[in-house]
């Protein structure tokens, strides 16, 4: 069998086409070994591939090679194709797909078995199909359809009916959100169809679609195929642009009269079926991983998870567990359901320990028969990568009630035969370590089901991605090399917080996760989507650079965006800045900032903090050489009434211009982010100050866009193929320039928020600021409007109340404040 590709691009000079699969003739899934495909002159472009053993369907995309080596991949997901075996020479006749197609999320998981999922199966016309002479097979990728309709076809040949639409041949939806119709047609050098909307129950035809006639010629064929794929893609249809209304709230505010003091994933059936009656689309929850390390309501950070795939605990609705409302006892669960449920907050501590408390009796039940069980043991097969690692952390976190491994003593660093030792039947830690696996098991199962119902009644469940790990996490614990465990993730200074933010998350190291192709981040998408058909990605900007902090500094504003293009020694002197590294990367603290910060307090900040290094300038002595030795000295409750000055003391660190990158040796630095604000800064020369300016300029806001667009684009396309979700980017704060052009060439939805206008020179958004897509206007547009509700509980805020519109004509649309403001 020969299969041949061709399809129509007009590259610029130095591009070439590649189709990528995992046929090994295609690559083996690897874009960067794409078969390349050769030109045929006016836009044409081909490939053949022989093959053996004709496959049953062939899944493949179209790339495009850029000069420099980057690669851009077609929009939306690999193509599938069913492939007739009894044809020995094949044509697939494609058409390419924009990265940046209004439509393109109607083909996510969101929308394609969800939203527009088909409830009816639709059949196409019955046509002759011989398996001898030439044959035709038209596919229409059209996921969007009004509800009851069909796709139907008609053309300028006898066979597909001369434009007469009182009897059209239909298409049929077997392959949706692929529409398809085989039928064989005679010789002919060229013919004109168009695709058309459908009545089965009235017997109807509604209208064609609009713009020009699409049009086959056999000018292009090679070699004769006797068996044609037309791939169209994009009905172009009269129809208004989609809107749909979502809400977010956390899984811990769902709580119901069945709830034991706390919202349960079995409470998401309650929230689908009134998102059902209210007409939303979409339900967002925040992160449900299990957070848990002291048992207490220190522990209700949803964005501090101890493992990135485990579901917290919290969330499991004991009773729902076959047997046990009998073990723990009615009374008992009835009693505790009311007190829990009637608390005007939720009590955190008990709620957990309860569950705890209980679920362990249960297990202890009901282990001997679960743990044989064909259902669990499926499960652990399947999840065992992550479940056993996480069990056994769980035990020892408990055992040495810390989850700080580096005090676990012989258990501190992770190796694989700890799990031997601990995990095994045999061993006395294992009735332990398995009622974790119990408590998963159950988790999983409630949540699969609340999915599932969800997608039942048309409503989407949305995920939650944290940009960052715990620092005592299972993810640090067994694999360390893959964080910088030296490094703290955060936020640069803005308007919401003068000092910038420090999550404490630490940051990563991308070059060795890429070792495997981000093996790690492809795990995490590919278990999300077992719970989700959406998912939003905290802190997106994080793929393109992070905010790093020193693991020595507290404030955000001692950081660097990491990686980035740093100053060198050659650059300072070439832009005439007489660089002297202690006067621009030490703290500058003089008698003047002292009094002028301090007041009467400078001499006991002096005297306990600082050395004299000159007249009237001081530094930092050894013992407080960094804000991590400072807050650890104003921890003694001998200078509680001292408190008052700890942050301003930090801010002495802060006066320096410039920070050095500790792996150069004296060579690179970075500038720290507005210096022009610092004592440091003002007490230099006017025209000293012109050229540091015009450096930090560059550095912020020029230098770096190209460089971290391709940091984006090497890690981003590994997270979208793993997954068939619906994804969405919280890309605020301090956004490069190059950021919205990615989102959009990745099919990735913006986050926007009329309270925090990404143009600096408003503070509220304005639709003229509102990135246009690439597509002309003319274009059909699509709106995506998805409201926003926050719930309260721990980790939300009760004032963020959002909704509005995304348009994906444009890369988005402003949502505007109801009531109240939020922090985002």
């Amino acid at each position: 069998m020969t299969i041949t590709f061709q399809i129509h691009y007009q590259t610029n000079w130095g591009q070439q086409l590649a189709i990528s699969g995992p046929l090994p003739e295609l690559g083996k899934g690897d874009p960067a070994a794409a078969l390349v495909m050769n030109y045929m002159g006016e836009g044409l472009w081909q490939a053949s591939i022989p093959l053996k053993k004709a496959p049953a369907s062939l899944r493949y995309q179209y790339v495009l090679l850029k000069e420099g080596g980057e690669i851009q991949t077609e929009g939306g997901h690999p193509r599938m194709a069913r492939i007739p075996r009894s044809r020995e020479r094949i044509c697939m006749k494609d058409t390419w797909r924009s990265a940046t197609h209004p439509e393109n999320p109607f083909y996510t998981a969101a929308f394609r078995d969800v939203i527009f999922k088909q409830k009816t199966a639709l059949k196409p016309s019955r046509t002759s199909v011989s398996g001898e002479g030439t044959s035709f097979r038209f596919q229409l990728a059209a996921a969007r359809i009004p509800a009851g309709m069909q796709f139907a076809l008609s053309g300028s040949l006898p066979e597909l009916g001369e434009w007469n639409t009182s009897s059209p041949l239909l298409l049929g939806n077997a392959d949706f959100p692929t529409w398809t119709l085989e039928i064989d047609l005679p010789a002919a050098d060229s013919f004109e169809y168009k695709y058309g909307l459908y009545d089965p129950a009235g017997k109807r035809w509604i209208d064609f679609e609009q713009g020009p006639n699409r049009r086959w010629s056999n000018l292009e064929a090679n070699g004769q195929p006797e068996f044609f794929i037309l791939s169209d893609e994009y009905f172009q249809s009269p129809w208004a642009p989609w809107k749909g209304t979502g809400v977010a709230i956390p899984v811990f505010s769902l709580r119901s009269e069945k709830s034991l003091g706390v919202g349960e994933f079995r409470d998401l059936h309650l929230m689908a079926d009134w998102a059902k009656k209210t007409g939303l689309r979409l339900v967002q929850v925040l992160p449900v991983n299990d957070t848990t390390v002291n048992y207490t309501w220190t522990d209700s950070y949803p964005y501090s998870a101890i493992t990135v795939f485990a579901l917290h605990p919290m969330f499991l609705a004991l009773d729902a567990i076959p047997g046990a409302e009998k073990i723990i006892g009615k009374k008992a669960l009835s009693d505790a359901r009311k007190r829990l449920n009637q608390s005007p907050v939720m009590d955190y501590d008990e709620v957990i320990n309860l569950k705890k408390s209980w679920g362990r009796k249960i297990y202890d039940a009901q282990a001997s028969t679960f743990l044989k069980s064909p259902e669990f043991q499926t499960f652990f097969e399947e999840n065992k990568y992550w479940l056993e690692p996480y069990a056994v952390f769980c035990y020892l976190r408990d055992t040495f009630r810390t989850a700080d491994f580096t005090q676990w003593k012989e258990h501190a660093v992770y190796h694989p035969d700890l799990l031997a030792g601990l995990a095994s039947p045999d061993t006395p830690a294992y009735p332990e370590v398995a009622f974790f696996y119990f408590q998963q098991f159950y988790l999983d199962q409630q949540l699969r089901q609340a999915t599932q119902y969800a997608r039942e009644q048309g409503i989407v469940l949305k995920g939650d991605l944290p940009i960052g790990i715990y620092r005592h996490s299972v993810d640090a614990w067994v694999a360390p090399r893959l964080y910088n465990m030296d490094g703290q993730a955060g936020a640069p200074p803005d308007p919401f917080s003068e000092n910038g933010q420090n999550w404490g998350f630490p940051t990563y190291k991308w070059e060795e996760m890429a070792k495997d192709n981000y093996q790690w981040w492809r795990d995490r998408m590919t278990y999300l989507s077992r719970y989700f058909d959406a998912y939003r990605i905290d802190h997106i900007l994080g793929f393109f650079r992070i905010w790093e902090i020193p693991i020595s500094q507290v404030e955000g504003l001692m950081g660097r965006f990491r990686p980035a293009i740093p100053v060198t020694l050659e650059e300072f002197q070439s832009r005439g800045i007489p660089f002297d590294e202690e006067r621009f990367c030490q703290p500058f603290i003089t008698q003047m900032l002292l009094e002028e910060w301090f007041e009467e307090d400078a001499d006991w900040v002096k005297q306990t903090f600082l050395s004299e290094t000159a007249f009237q300038q001081y530094a930092f002595k050894p013992e407080f050489d960094c804000q991590r030795k400072v807050e650890a000295f104003f921890e003694d409750p001998a200078v509680a009434d001292r408190k008052v000055l700890e942050k301003r003391i930090y801010r002495l660190f802060a006066e320096a211009l410039f920070f050095p990158e500790p792996e150069s040796d004296g060579a690179k630095f970075h500038p720290r982010i507005d210096f022009q604000s610092t004592h440091s800064f003002r007490v230099l020369p006017h025209d000293l100050q012109d050229r540091l300016s015009a450096l930090h300029h560059d550095y912020f806001y020029s230098r770096q866009e190209a460089f971290w667009r391709k940091e984006a684009m090497e890690k981003l396309p590994a997270l979208k193929k793993a997954t068939e979700m619906l994804i969405c980017g919280e890309d605020l704060g301090m956004v490069p320039a190059c950021v919205p052009g990615v989102m959009r060439e990745m099919g990735i939805l913006s986050l926007e928020i009329q309270r925090m206008s990404k143009n600096p020179s408003t503070e509220f958004l304005q639709e003229q600021d509102i990135p246009i897509s690439p597509l002309q206007a003319p274009q059909p547009t699509t709106c995506l409007p998805f409201g926003v509700v926050g719930g309260i509980g721990p980790g939300s805020d009760p004032s963020l109340f959002l909704s509005g519109t995304w348009d994906a004509g444009r890369a988005a649309a402003p949502m505007r404040p109801l009531c109240g403001s939020g922090d985002h």
